[in-house]
């Protein structure tokens, strides 16, 4: 290594000539005489310049372009010359107190530039190397990641890993650290070889540490959460957005190093240009807080303006030990209240600022790395760009009816009889005399009752299931994030329970399935409107969570099982939308224009959804009943004597809608209906019954067979020989003596056997006939 650079790390690592201190200096405190401040303190724009600030986010510096402070000590050759002449001066009098740096912590901008500064204090010029590395730690400073070079080599992500390998103490970087930075200012000339360090500058055991970062980065892909958020163009209300990849990650890497990874990761964000949101959560052991870093790539369009300022209302008046939070003079003059922190942004140092990065809390923060992360999803949610213009939703509950008869206790409650059979135009006429219950003989029987404007229906299937179904349209406009959130509410909720007064039947209603409302809506969204409409993940998953009837939150992001396990399907013009879940569906509209268009309302899609609701648990609860009757058999010796309740015309459901593999002539619908019955498993639940009636009817024939063998095995001997018994003594002979068929008493035994075989095998006949007829 060169001599001046040997003697500037000398210099910098000796306790005698520089001290280094980590402490934060309060807000609008000054340097003393022989100390300079390196990327900390603040001062007001009205106040003038001091020479020993040295931090470009200060006013001073902001004025004349600065972007990093690196590049600040560049610039600052005349203060740096004046400071040199009064430390000789103050040394010449005896007062040689050494240099004091008072840095936040060791970064690649304050180690450079405290080299830079200690080479001009010793030498009196700069070493031909600095113009290079100020634009290259400029660059990085604002987060030009393009620039950065290659992670294995440049030096960037090489210095950071030396920092991870031997980390700083009070402020103070590692000897190995500064001797690093020493030899690739020795060597390197250009930002181009500052991009892309020969291998001989570079530590084998940082080198090692690069490849493993790289590897350790593709592990914890799959523990974030990879979305696409909206980020404003601009500061004003409805200024225009763009779409953008995020990456939520939690882990315990250097955050540098994690953003430089996750900006040039083609491969695993949507839209193939890096992850361009940040919200990284790194906790660390020494630290007493949790450091929570958000920020948006400077090289792309977008700001965070107001980012800061929100996340501090987010806080309270509390910190996270539970006192009140401090209040004081702001540390800049953008910052838009006079907390004392904990959240900071680059935006607070002017009004020209990039405004794009809200660094970590300095002093801790109450709320939780799942907290910050919802609340970014729902502050920059794609859903709140997309226009819903009208909807019609209904939501319906099955559950199993008590007590009385339903259509006794349902028209004595104000109901009143309903025919559905002005929508059965695209039904086989079988099955919509089956499910539209207009006539008596129909399977499933529809009531209905208008109270304060709110329309409930109850809808009775056979087996004494019921299903309870509410209709709900919206005509004024809402945006899709809205409108899935207020569905949510409903699903989860009580307010249609209250709303509709549905209590007064509670005595009356077994719960049945989940405690929660199934939900299928029509939609009619504004695609002209709208940011954009694509395939990404927070797209899809914010049109499964409407269809589903799930809050769109983060945490609910539907998982690749989830996505395989609904249908999409569209029509010809790729128009209309069908989503189908387990638990509801979605026909969304998308439409160019604002257009009215026919109405919504519960039209053909509606009745799909509620009879495969029908199906399903009537399904479920004929599978339950036949359970119990097979556990009945098996636990009881005589309960296969007994006439058995009618099990196989139950699994024959209602006649023409669930054994029937069409429902109607048109393609399109019929599509629809299999996709349900494919989602709800009606299929394989079918086939589970048939078989569940099959091994009970076998096992009933045979426990029938054997309690036959078992009545012959012992009362036909018993017979016989009572018979014989009897025949002889009515002759008052021994039984060895007499000739069949010519003394009385083998006439009475003959009789007496032929009599029990009729009421023996005339009982058998009797039972298996009965028994084949109620089967």
């Amino acid at each position: 290594m060169d001599a001046k650079l040997r003697e500037v790390v000398e210099a910098l690592c000796q306790e005698g000539q520089v001290e280094w201190t980590a402490e934060r200096p309060a807000p609008g405190a000054e340097p003393t005489e022989r100390e300079l401040y390196l990327s900390v303190g603040s001062r007001g724009e009205a106040q003038p310049a001091h020479p020993r600030m040295l931090s470009w986010k200060l006013p001073q510096w902001v004025r004349r372009s600065a972007r990093s402070t690196t590049g600040v000590v560049l610039m600052a050759e005349a203060e740096l010359e004046a400071f040199v002449q009064e430390r000789k001066r103050r040394q010449a009098e005896g007062g040689g107190a050494p240099m004091l740096l008072r840095v936040h912590e060791a970064t690649l901008d304050v180690v450079s530039a405290a080299v830079l500064l200690m080479y001009r204090v010793l030498h009196g010029h700069f070493p031909p190397g600095a113009e290079a590395l100020g634009s290259y730690v400029g660059a990085w400073e604002q987060g030009h990641t393009e620039l950065a070079g290659d992670y294995e080599r440049a030096l960037g992500p090489v210095f950071y890993a030396g920092l991870r390998l031997w980390p700083s103490r009070k402020g103070r970087p590692a000897r190995e650290v500064v001797e690093l930075m020493a030899s690739v200012l020795e060597s390197a000339r250009s930002v181009m070889e500052l991009a892309s360090l020969p291998p001989s500058l570079i530590p084998l055991v940082v080198s090692r540490r690069l490849k493993a970062d790289a590897l350790l980065y593709r592990a914890e892909l799959s523990r974030a959460q990879r979305v696409q958020l909206d980020i404003p163009l601009g500061e004003e209300k409805n200024a225009p957005v763009r779409r953008v990849d995020g990456l939520f990650l939690s882990s315990s890497q250097d955050v540098t190093v994690l953003k430089l990874l996750a900006r040039s990761d083609t491969e695993h964000s949507h839209y193939g240009q890096g992850f361009d949101f940040m919200a990284v959560h790194a906790p660390e052991a020494e630290q007493a807080f949790f450091r929570h870093t958000f920020s948006l790539a400077p090289e792309r369009a977008g700001t965070l303006a107001d980012l800061a300022g929100w996340l501090d209302t987010l806080e309270g008046e509390q910190t996270p030990a539970g006192t009140p939070r401090a209040r004081g003079t702001r540390r800049f003059e953008q910052q838009p209240n006079d907390y004392s922190d904990p959240w900071y942004s680059d935006g607070y140092t002017g009004t020209a600022g990039r405004s794009t990065i809200v660094a970590p809390p300095f002093t801790g923060t109450r709320l939780t790395r799942r907290e910050l992360w919802e609340s970014l999803w729902s502050r920059f949610n794609v859903g709140r760009n997309v226009p819903v213009l009208k909807s019609h939703t209904v939501y319906a509950r099955p559950f199993l009816w008590k007590g009385t008869p339903p259509e006794e206790t349902l028209l004595a409650r104000g109901f009143r009889r309903h025919t559905l059979s002005d929508q059965a135009s695209a039904f086989h006429p079988a099955v919509a005399h089956s499910f539209m219950g207009d006539s008596t003989e129909a399977d499933v029987a529809h009531y209905e009752r208008v109270l304060d404007g709110q329309t409930v229906h109850v809808s009775v299937y056979p087996n004494r299931l019921v299903v309870l179904w509410i209709e709900r349209a919206r005509t004024t406009e809402s945006s899709l994030y809205a409108l899935a959130q207020e569905q949510a509410a409903l699903v989860e909720g009580s307010a249609l329970w209250e709303q509709s007064r549905l209590g007064e039947l509670g005595e009356w209603l077994g719960p049945l399935g989940p405690e929660r409302w199934l939900v299928y809506g029509a939609y009619r969204i504004s695609r002209g409107r709208s940011s954009m409409l694509d395939d990404s993940r927070s797209m899809q998953g914010l049109f499964h969570a409407l269809a589903s009837g799930m809050a769109p939150t983060l945490e609910r992001l539907p998982s690749e099982a989830a996505a395989e396990n609904r249908r999409v399907l569209r029509d010809a013009a790729g128009e209309t939308e069908h989503w189908l879940t387990p638990t509801g569906g979605a026909r969304l509209e998308l439409l160019l224009e604002a257009e009215e268009g026919a109405p919504l309302r519960c039209d053909q899609d509606f009745l799909l959804f509620l009879m495969t609701t029908g199906q399903r648990y009537s399904a479920f609860e004929i599978s339950r009943r036949m359970a119990e009757v097979e556990q009945r058999y098996r636990t009881s010796r005589w309960q296969s004597l007994r006439p058995a309740r009618s099990v196989r015309s139950d699994v024959m459901l209602f006649t023409n809608s669930l054994w029937h593999s069409r429902v109607g002539e048109d393609p399109d619908f019929n599509a629809r209906y299999l996709a349900w019955h494919s989602i709800h498993g009606l299929q394989e639940t079918v086939g589970a019954m048939k078989d569940q009636a099959s091994e009970l009817d076998q096992y009933k024939r045979d426990q029938f067979d054997r309690m036959v063998g078992l009545l012959v095995f012992v009362f036909l001997p018993v017979s016989l020989a009572c018979g014989f018994f009897s025949g002889a003594q009515f002759q008052d002979l021994s039984p060895t003596v007499g000739i069949p068929g010519t003394t009385t008493g083998w006439l009475v035994f003959l009789g007496y056997t032929a009599a029990f075989t009729v009421l023996v095998f005339g009982t058998v006949a009797l039972a298996r006939l009965l028994s084949w007829r109620r089967r």
